[in-house]
Formats: C-alpha cells, sequence, structure tokens
C-alpha cells in the first residue's frame, strides 16, 4: 500500500511542476540566465538539454549580433553654435542687445519693487495686457554702452533683456536679480546660452536683417512704439534662450539613460533596477514636456500680438531666425522617445517581477507536495 502511496505522489509532484513551469513563460525565464539559477539554483543551459531547446537556440545563434564588436557611444550633445558671451568681443561701440536667462521663474513683485528703488532707472509703460514683463528705461551714461537710451526687461520668467546697457550695469542688475530668482540655472550655462545682437537706428521699416535688429527711426515713429518693438524682439529672443536651457537638460537626461539600450542589447542588468527610479525619469520626461508645451508653449505666438499684426511680424520672424520652432519639434521627438525607453524599462521589471512571482508560486507548489507526501508516508 505504501508503494502504491508513493507511486501517485511521484506523479502528482511530477505532473504539477510540469504544468505550472510550461504555463509560466519558459522562454523568458531561459534568455535571464544568471537571474534564473539565482532563483532556481538550475543553470539555463541545463534545462535546455533536457527540453529539446538547445538545438532550437544554436540554430538562432548564427543570426544573432556580436555585442563584443559593438563599440560603445557616447551621447553628442547638442553643438555649442555659440560662445559664452563677452560683452567687448569687437562690439564696444555697436548699440547691443543682450538677453539671458537665469532661472525658472522669479518672484516678480519683490523684484520690480527692488528695481524701483534704483534711482538711476525709471519705470516706462508697455501695452496694458503685457503683464509678465516690467520695462525700465535709463539715460544715465554710466548704466550706458553707447550713446543714446537704453531699455531693460525683466521677464517673470526668469530672463533679462538689457538694449544698450554696459557691462557693469549689466552684472549689476542680474546681482540683483539673483535675489529673487527661483530655481536659478548654472552661472556658466547663463553666460553660454544668452543671445546677443546688434541693433541700429534707420530710415526703413523696422526689421531683423542680417543679425541685426533695425528700427524706423523716422518722426513718425514715437518711442513707445520703439519701446514696443524692443519687447517683441525681447519676447522671442527669451524664448530661445530659456529653450537653450531645456536642451542641456534634455542632454543630461539622455545621457542618464543612454545605457538601457545598449543593456537590452547585451541582455545585462538594467542601471534602473527599481520602479522608483524608472519613475523618477518618467517624471523628468513629462515635466519637460509640461514646461515647453503647456506652461510656456513655445509653439504658438503669445496672446498679446493677436491684434498687432506689425509686433506679431516681428516676433515671428525673430523666432523663425533663431529656429524657436524646430528645435521645439525637435527637442518633442527626443522626449517621445525618452518617454518609450523608459516605458521598456518600466514593463522590463514588471515582467521580471511577475517571473519572480511565478518561481516563488513553483516553489511553494513543491514544498506542499512534499509535505503531502510525506504525511501520506
Amino acid at each position: 500500500m505504501f508503494e502504491g502511496m508513493r507511486v501517485v505522489g511521484k506523479k502528482v509532484l511530477r505532473t504539477s511542476v510540469q504544468q505550472v513551469l510550461y504555463t509560466s513563460t519558459l522562454s523568458n525565464i531561459l534568455t535571464q540566465n544568471s537571474w534564473f539559477k539565482w532563483c532556481t539554483g538550475m543553470d539555463s543551459a541545463v534545462l535546455c538539454q533536457n527540453t529539446g531547446l538547445d538545438d532550437m537556440q544554436a540554430t538562432s545563434k548564427s543570426k544573432q549580433i556580436d555585442h563584443s564588436k559593438v563599440k560603445s557611444g557616447k551621447t553628442i550633445s547638442r553643438p555649442k553654435t555659440k560662445q559664452p558671451v563677452s560683452l567687448f568681443d569687437g562690439l564696444s561701440h555697436a548699440k547691443l542687445c543682450i538677453t539671458f536667462a537665469t532661472a525658472d521663474h522669479y518672484r516678480f513683485a519683490g523684484l520690480i519693487h527692488c528695481v524701483r528703488c534704483d534711482g538711476h532707472l525709471e519705470h516706462v509703460s508697455l501695452p496694458t495686457d503685457v503683464t509678465n514683463v516690467a520695462a525700465f528705461g535709463t539715460s544715465h551714461e554710466s548704466l550706458l554702452r553707447s550713446n543714446g537710451r537704453g531699455y531693460i526687461f525683466f521677464f517673470r520668467e526668469g530672463a533679462i533683456s538689457f538694449w544698450n546697457i554696459s557691462e557693469d550695469a549689466t552684472k549689476n542688475f542680474m546681482h540683483l536679480a539673483k535675489k529673487f530668482e527661483e530655481e536659478p540655472y548654472k552661472m556658466h550655462l547663463i553666460r553660454w546660452e544668452s543671445e546677443q545682437m546688434t541693433y541700429k537706428f534707420v530710415s526703413s521699416e523696422t526689421k531683423i536683417a542680417k543679425n541685426c535688429f533695425h528700427f524706423c527711426d523716422t518722426p513718425g515713429n514715437s518711442e513707445y512704439r520703439r519701446r514696443t518693438e524692443m519687447y517683441a524682439f525681447s519676447n522671442a529672443l527669451v524664448a530661445s534662450v530659456k529653450l537653450a536651457h531645456w536642451e542641456h537638460a534634455l542632454d543630461r537626461l539622455i545621457q542618464s539613460i543612454e545605457s538601457i539600450p545598449k543593456d537590452m542589447m547585451t541582455g545585462s542588468l538594467f542601471h534602473y533596477q527599481t520602479p522608483k527610479t524608472v519613475l523618477q525619469k518618467i517624471g523628468e520626461v513629462f515635466m519637460m514636456r509640461h514646461q515647453i508645451n503647456l506652461k510656456h508653449n513655445l509653439l504658438d505666438v503669445p496672446d498679446v500680438y493677436w491684434d498687432r499684426e506689425e509686433l506679431e511680424k516681428l516676433y515671428t520672424e525673430t523666432a523663425d531666425f533663431l529656429n524657436v520652432t524646430r528645435r521645439v519639434k525637435l527637442m518633442n521627438e527626443k522626449l517621445s522617445y525618452c518617454a518609450h525607453m523608459m516605458e521598456l524599462a518600466k514593463s522590463h521589471l514588471a515582467e521580471q517581477k511577475s517571473m519572480r512571482i511565478e518561481i516563488l508560486i513553483v516553489v511553494l507548489i513543491l514544498i506542499e507536495v512534499i509535505f503531502e507526501f510525506m504525511h501520506l508516508m
């Protein structure tokens, strides 16, 4: 009788193990050789020989890539088309507009109040529906780069545009704005990723031509009109410098996840081995998308220009000159690729967790069968 019970126990054990093993995606387990060995103590090559899969893998081995011959490449960052700005680089006598982005945004009310306390600047008007910018003018010689009048535009989104302002004065006002910065940018990037344009006054219409702003200097063009034209140019320059900082952030993001495709190709363990780290990277991708497409919406023309066609033309021509639209579209494509890559990593981690649970279930079933068999004996 005991011999019969022993035979029945063996059959139950063999049947249970076979059913669970073949329903738990055997091919996926085999591809994770080291992990499989850790969980079961059995090398996948042995299991392949026992299950008849060794020949099938051998026939497909000739089609696999020789990963030892693949050279690991470093992510190429966006070409640096500009050098760090020097305000005296052969343009010491030219009228110059230079725009910096120093932070994600300013505490705007405090900044404007502090600037107003400066006795050398006077607050000048802009269109009433322009609420995110404050403009200041000056005729004080110690603040000017050349003869004429100078202007400073402070943007709520963390940027400053200087028109005909000396280098010392520029440094002083940037130092003043530093006290009101929220999420400031790195100093070397502030000077590197800036926009510098010369400008002059001509008898023709206001436009951008040959890397220079041309302002109409006829008696009919008032100072207020010229100031609004400067604002339109500055608005496009700010969009470009803000985008440049996001491009650098995207470069850093790409470098941080560049190991994932290689890990997938070679079958090695991911650098990101926990769902928390993967979710952090997915959060970085979507935060960058939010900044570009929702918070600042660089692909759309600001509402302030909808009934001001001449200013809209100046803004769009300057944005086109700086390739803002093309750069935004390229960033969105890169972000889509990064998001897809991180979703694959997340799916891979979920699959690994599922496989581990399945193997633990197999082990529990084995233990239960063994105890049942011992109980019957």
